[in-house]
This record gives C-alpha cells, structure tokens and sequence, in this order.
C-alpha cells in the first residue's frame, strides 16, 4: 500500500544527525537491496537542470564509505525525515518497511520521493563535499613554520609528484656552502638542477580547518556532521586528523609544487596505493581523459620517512579519503557544480548580488552562511591563495 502524501521539508537543514542505531544482518541486506532499487529506478531520471548528477553522487559514496551500515541509516533516516516533514526519532526498520512498496506508488508520490533523494545529495554537499572545497589560507602548513619545515626535511625538501628541489632550501645552502658543493639530502650534487628548482608548498591531505573543535559534541550540527560523515570513509579519520603532535600532524600532509597544490586541493589529481607496495601510490588526474595537463600523470612514487624513522609517510588512509572523495565529485559532476558556486558566492560576497551568467543565487547564498562553515567560506574570501 503506498504512502499518504506528506508535506515534505524543502531542505534536511533542521534534521538532527541520527542517534546511533545498529542494522541486523537481514536488515542491512534489506536497506542494501531497497538502496539499490531506489537508485536503479531513479538514477536514469536525474533532471538535467540540476547542476550536478545527485543520485550518482548519492551512488557513488556509499561505494566509496568503509562504514556502509552507518551510511544506510544516514540514508534511510533522513530521507524519511524530509518526506514526513517531520524531526523527531525515526527507526530504520520502520522505513524499510514504508518505502520497500515505493515502486507501487503513484506517478506523483515517487516524484516527491525522488525530491526527497535529491535533498539527501544536497545534504551531502552541505555538510561535507562543500567544506572539504573551502580551505582556508589561515590554519595552513604554510603559516605553522614548524610543520612547514618538518614536512619539508621528511620529503627531502622535494616535491613528492615531480621530485623538484625546493629553490629557498637551495638559496639557503648555497649561502653557507661554494655553489658547486651544494648538495640535497641524499649527498647529490644540486647544481645541475639549478634551472629544474621551484618554490614548494606544504599541502593538507584533507583540509585541518574540518577539525577545529577538538571535541565533536560542542562542534554545531553542521560540524558533527561533516565529521561523521567523514568517519565513514574511514573510522581512524578523525583521529589521524585532530593531533596537536607535529610529528602525527605530519601525516595529513604532502610536499608540493603551487600548480600539484592546486590541483589536490581540488580533487583533480589524487594518489592511488599500488598493492602490496607499502607507501608506493599511482599518481594521476582522476578524469583520465582530461585534456589540459600541466604535468605528465600518471607516475608512481614511493613516499618518504625521514631516515630514522621518527617521522612516517603521509598517512595511507587519509589518501585512501582523498581519492574517494575525488572520484565521487568528479563522476557525479559536483566538483564542477562546487568551483562554480563558490565563483558565484564570491562575487555576491564582492555586492554584485548577480552572477557572471546573469542569474541570482541567493537562495544557495543563504543557505551557504547558515551553516557552521560560514566562518570558513568568509576566510576563503579574505585569503590568497596558497
């Protein structure tokens, strides 16, 4: 028997993070197979007005989250929520037993239904694809001097994608040592890649600014979700990410060139582990058809310890998240959506109140401050690039 229609809530922003629940073996077989009908029946009918493709990116993460009975309940919970119109506790089984009927439903209850999916997708966006694109110049390795230069030694003051010398690191040496016996870290002589240096960069793995309550309970709402959402990429996340140590710090970052930099901290280019070769990753641009190249990718790097051993490589499970996150914007389209609403939102932040194209994005604009990320967004703004 199909649902009576509901007054839907138009967005999932007043929803309250659901309490831990667990799924039995039959109910996650249940939730997994009711899942995968939902997206078969509704994937084909994403709208092409939408900027992005909603019920991949829904797909596509729940392919890519480690903890996938925590994303079900996410999923089945809040959907519900937004169809009901309504706040309160909600019980996953109760859901599955509701919505297993939908294919029955009328032509005008799956239409609301599949609004209340794409309202899940932009609750994903909200509360985690968007922050992970807003990172903030203040708070970066590159204004915290002892990391800088920590991360700098552990990579061998090299670039870990191109292996190109760090030309201050040189400049440096240079001042205290003949030009013709400088050396980099290995003992090699540096002059003959004296035209081949450039200026590094220390890069996040995964933006730090997430992490600025160091206790989840007092984050706001948005933030308790950002963070469990990215728990369920990988459960040790959180704690890899939220040190005050250098040393563990050290993990969430990389040694970059400017142009690598950019490209990572907009998921266009991610590191893929090879197996069996510990710390051993393929290097490429996620789209492989991509056009424009700046560097020939891919390539395969081992990444550094310091040679004692006290410093580790970057953290393999935060470059696991990293590609995770990479292919889910780039396959569902939100990667482009997020450049350009963040292009958008800039110029209404400048009092053009209209974008480049003529149209108004003010309800995006609203929703954008509303959230605990605001503050982030406004260092965005402020800051130059880095």
């Amino acid at each position: 028997m199909a649902s009576p229609l509901h007054r839907h809530c138009s967005s999932l922003d007043e929803v309250i993070f659901p309490d831990q629940q667990c799924l039995t073996p039959e109910e996650h077989d249940k939730a997994t197979k009711l899942f995968d009908k939902l997206i078969e029946r509704f994937e084909p009918l994403q709208t092409s007005n939408k900027d992005y493709r909603p019920l991949t990116l829904i797909r596509l993460t729940k392919e890519e989250v480690s903890a996938e009975d925590e994303f079900l309940i996410l999923f089945f919970t809040l959907i519900e929520h937004d169809h009901l119109g309504v706040t309160t506790e909600i019980r996953v089984a109760e859901v599955l037993a509701r919505l297993h009927t939908f294919e029955r439903w009328t032509s005008e209850e799956q239409n609301i239904l599949l609004q209340c999916l794409v309202h899940f997708a932009d609750y994903l966006i909200d509360n985690f694809f968007l922050p992970h694109s807003l990172e903030p110049t203040i708070g970066t390795p590159q204004h915290i001097p002892d990391l800088r230069q920590a991360c700098l030694t552990r990579d061998r003051h090299r670039c870990v994608v191109t292996r190109k010398f760090d030309i201050r690191e040189a400049e440096k040496r240079c001042k205290v040592l003949d030009g013709d016996n400088v050396k980099d870290d290995d003992g090699n002589p540096l002059l003959q890649e004296a035209k081949g240096m450039t200026y590094l960069e220390v890069a996040y793995i995964i933006p730090h600014s997430l992490m600025s309550h160091s206790d989840i309970h007092i984050a706001g709402e948005s933030k308790l979700a950002t963070h469990k959402i990215l728990m369920m990429f990988d459960p040790k996340t959180i704690s890899l990410i939220n040190k005050t140590n250098i040393n563990q710090q050290l993990l969430n970052t990389l040694t970059l060139t400017h142009d690598l930099h950019q490209s990572f901290r907009a998921f266009e280019i991610t590191f893929e582990q090879v197996q069996d070769h510990p710390h051993t990753y393929t290097i490429n641009y996620i789209d492989p058809n991509r056009m424009f190249r700046i560097h020939r990718l891919p390539i395969t790097r081992t990444l550094y310890a310091t040679p004692n051993g006290s410093i580790e490589p970057p953290s393999p499970q935060l470059l696991k998240v990293h590609h995770s996150i990479g292919r889910i914007l780039h396959f569902s389209a939100a990667g482009e959506y997020l450049d350009k609403f963040i292009q958008d939102m800039e110029e209404m932040e400048e009092g053009g109140g209209i974008c480049s194209n003529g149209s108004t994005r003010v309800d995006d604009y609203v929703r954008c401050v509303a959230f605990d990320y605001s503050a982030l967004y406004a260092w965005v703004l402020k800051s130059p690039a880095t």
